[in-house]
């Protein structure tokens, strides 16, 4: 028994000439801080104290569920200050940096130490309650902040005051966004008029960390095709025929096509005017069919100026925004009898023709049954045989 004990002592760290426990080879870091280095939120500084120079290992912790950049730790040497940037791209987790002594082959010789938990909150999005295309084709967008759960309330890192955003609308035929103003506390913007499709929205404003978040919703183009007849009989009617077809966005990573489909159930109203300085008024409503096909008609009182148009339809659930529509003016002169069919006249209402040229043409006509009874007879007569044959 003596002997066994005496080689279980033998195979001790002491007896081997080991340390019997880890013992840092310098002191800790400590007082490990971060803070911004501009009121613009560009970068975060990291500094910490130490009583011995000597090379550190700085890591970043991350400490919930989120996005973790995958970061190599970065290090200072003994000669350098004891500061160093925050790594760049993070966004949307809570975090803190681990600072220890390390050697030459990056052995850990002291405690860490440990700066104060941090988030990397971005600004989050707004909520689009309003998108209201107008008639001249500019955008009204109304808006909420959106609201944020500060998990770490206080951290040296927040950032304060209320949430800005920037309006910003689609590129037409490209898949970017172009800012329209300058970041605002507003609720509501409206965006000058574009070329539809158009997508809108808000973006947040940068406050320091990674990207920003956003929100936006789409706004439908439209395209009216329309016959509108360029004569009608005045008391008759005038019927106009066309169709309605949406435009929508089609975007890949870099080109937005335009695509096509059939604007079934659009609104559409027949607007007529006495002249070019009249105000239009809607005479005839209707929506398009199934196929985006439509027919609109009115009585026809003389020479008007016609146009169909497609109200602005504005944002609401279960439905796009769509921007309004008119067709070109197409002025319908009125005339006292039949219109012109090779010109798309209008059609019914007229009387029939009567007076001097209809016993004209009925005289004319009995003249020329009675020429042909007479040449008629002549040939049955000449194709008669003699009685000498």
């Amino acid at each position: 028994m003596i002997v066994n004990l005496a080689a279980v002592l033998a195979l001790t760290p002491a007896a081997a000439g080991l340390p019997a426990a880890f013992a840092p080879a310098v002191a800790a870091p400590t007082d490990v801080r971060v803070a911004w280095t501009s009121t613009e939120h560009t970068d975060v500084e990291i500094t910490w104290d130490e009583s011995v120079p000597a090379r550190n290992r700085l890591t970043l912790v991350p400490l919930r569920d989120g996005p973790v950049m995958n970061v190599e730790p970065k290090i200072v040497e003994a000669d350098r200050p004891d500061r160093a940037l925050l790594w760049q791209g993070l966004y949307d987790n809570d975090y803190r940096v681990r600072v220890v002594a390390i050697d030459a082959d990056g052995a850990e010789i002291s405690e860490p130490a440990f700066s104060p938990v941090f988030d990397t909150d971005r600004d989050p999005a707004p909520r689009i309650v309003g998108v209201a295309p107008r008639e001249d084709g500019s955008i009204l967008m109304t808006w909420r902040p959106g609201t944020l759960t500060d998990r770490n309330p206080g951290d040296p890192l927040d950032t304060t005051g209320p949430f800005r955003y920037i309006p910003v609308a689609s590129l037409f035929e490209f898949n970017e966004y172009e800012d329209l103003a300058p970041p605002t506390t507003a609720t509501s913007f409206v965006v000058p008029p574009r070329q539809a499709p158009v997508n809108v929205g808000l973006r947040t404003t940068p406050n320091g960390w990674y990207g920003y978040t956003g929100a936006n919703r789409s706004v439908q183009g439209n395209r009216l095709t329309v016959t509108i007849p360029r004569r009608a009989t005045i008391g008759g009617t005038v019927t106009v025929t066309g169709k309605a077809v949406k435009l929508n966005r089609l975007c890949d990573p870099g080109p937005c096509p335009t695509y096509e489909e059939d604007d079934a159930g659009r609104e559409l109203r027949l607007q007529e005017r006495t002249g070019a300085t009249a105000e239009w008024r809607t005479v005839a409503t209707t929506k398009a069919r199934k196929d985006g096909t439509y027919a609109l008609a009115t009585p026809f009182a003389g020479t008007r100026d016609y146009r169909v148009v497609a109200p602005a339809v504005s944002l609401a659930p279960g439905r796009t925004a769509q921007v309004f529509a008119a067709t070109a003016v197409t002025t319908t002169t009125g005339v006292t009898g039949p219109a012109d069919g090779d010109d798309n006249g209008g059609s019914g209402g007229g009387l029939p023709v009567t007076g001097a040229p209809v016993v004209a043409l009925a005289v004319g006509g009995g003249l020329l049954v009675a020429a042909g009874a007479a040449l008629a007879l002549t040939g049955r007569r000449r194709r008669r045989p003699s009685s000498g044959e």
